[in-house]
């Protein structure tokens, strides 16, 4: 093993300190893990917010899902409804898209987050095979 620990302090051959390094490495690594596995009190309600906004605007409302990601900027909340009310979620020209984005972005603004929303679809791109014929 190296003269410096992981923790950047010299290790003098003292097991002690290898010790007390492992156990320093434990605790960050466990609360670095807590911290992730559980949704702020502010994050839920967000959440709660949009799948309440959506609830209102579908016929089936027992099959709206929220899904939360972490990106660059901050989270993106993935909303996924039943393949019959994906238009009225995007409404014409977005309009409802844009308007449910801007209520949860300013109620996510009163809390200094930065969220986004987006309307997950289970369509996968299509290629299209142009078949020539001689």
């Amino acid at each position: 093993m190296s003269e410096i620990e992981n923790n950047g302090t010299p290790n003098n051959g003292n097991p002690e300190s290898q010790i007390e390094s492992q156990d320093a490495n434990q605790e960050f690594e466990s609360a670095f893990d807590e911290s992730f596995d559980e949704l702020s009190e502010d994050e839920a309600r967000l959440i709660e917010l949009v799948g309440y906004l959506v609830q209102g605007i579908v016929a089936h409302p027992d099959e709206v899902e929220v899904e939360e990601f972490l990106d660059d900027i901050g989270s993106v909340y993935g909303v996924r409804v039943h393949g019959d009310d994906i238009g009225r979620v995007i409404g014409k020209d977005g309009r409802v898209a844009n308007a449910l984005r801007q209520i949860v972005k300013a109620a996510a603004t009163k809390n200094g987050a930065h969220v986004t929303v987006e309307i997950m679809t289970d369509d996968a791109p299509q290629e299209l095979t142009a078949e020539t014929s001689a």
